[in-house]
């Protein structure tokens, strides 16, 4: 994670299992952890030219306010695990870390270091990856108790994919493919946790997923189809059971966020509403009124 990853990256051996393609791995037991902490309410919102910040809680689809701060300006990611945040700015390499509980941050630890140009970070109940899309390079590690310590370093992973979620143990990716009018796409899924991804399966798609979020038990894509956007949703643990199913249409938002059991849909003008998403179904809560417009990152625990 630091700079002198990049020389390790160039050198990482391919002894841990290839991010989405390769012999699959059977399914391995539920993450304990997953089984024995608490499920986040944490949500984050920010702003990347300001550093305004903001957070709460969002469970069971409703949203509770608890702070305002600032934070450093130009941060570009953030991923949320079970207690802890990391915000990153992949231009310069700036980041930091801290608690995330209860709908309040505390930094614990800032850097001016990390590798640049990760394209995707995504946390589980008890781990995070960076994924660069066009070297195929990525790091995991562990990020809880408000700290990130690095697992291993990949040089196997394949390059292009397009999105990624997490839930509390299991990473789902999908890569576009195909002309814009026959678009198709893959959709790679595996284990993340204990600071390590294992790549348990693949399924092919005639059709292209769009973007993934993820609860803590299940997966959300959403696509553009026509004028507004059409959803399918996943159940996701154990790194297996990935069977997307068409779950109907709406307008277009801008970004998703997600806690443990809800999910955040917003407007870059402050429109804003609230679901749920547990063990695969999904339910609508409802409108959010007066939502402050221009947020850049919407990042929630799970």
């Amino acid at each position: 994670m630091r700079k002198s990853l990049v020389a390790a990256l160039a050198t990482a051996t391919s002894a841990t299992a290839v991010l989405l393609v390769g012999p699959v791995t059977p399914a391995t037991a539920a993450s304990p952890y997953c089984n024995q902490t608490t499920p986040s309410t944490s949500i984050l919102f920010y702003k990347a030219g300001s550093g305004e910040a903001g957070t709460g809680t969002l469970s069971a689809g409703r949203w509770q306010y608890k702070s305002a701060f600032n934070l450093p300006a130009g941060y570009t990611h953030a991923a949320a695990s079970r207690d802890s945040l990391v915000l990153y700015n992949t231009n310069t390499g700036a980041g930091e870390v801290g608690t995330f509980t209860g709908g309040r941050y505390a930094r614990t630890q800032s850097f001016d270091n990390f590798s640049t140009g990760w394209t995707f970070v995504e946390a589980s109940g008890d781990s995070v990856i960076f994924y660069n899309g066009n070297t195929g390079h990525g790091v995991t590690g562990t990020l809880k108790n408000g700290a990130y310590r690095q697992g291993r370093v990949y040089d196997n992973f394949s390059k292009g994919w397009g999105t990624m979620a997490a839930s509390c143990d299991t990473l789902v990716s999908a890569a576009r493919h195909g002309a814009g009018d026959f678009p198709w796409s893959n959709v790679g899924y595996g284990t993340l946790k204990g600071g390590v991804y294992t790549d348990t399966g693949s399924i092919p798609r005639d059709d292209f997923l769009g973007n993934l979020t993820a609860t803590k038990d299940s997966v959300l894509s959403w696509a553009r189809s026509g004028g507004g956007l059409e959803f399918r949703v996943s159940k996701a643990t154990d790194g297996s059971g990935i069977a997307f199913r068409q779950i109907g249409t709406s307008g277009i938002w801008d970004k998703v966020g997600r806690t443990s059991d809800s999910l955040f849909f917003y407007k870059n003008d402050g429109t804003a509403w609230t679901s749920t998403l547990v063990n695969g179904t999904y339910a609508n809560v409802g409108s959010l009124p007066q939502v402050s417009s221009g947020w850049t990152l919407i990042e929630g625990g799970v």
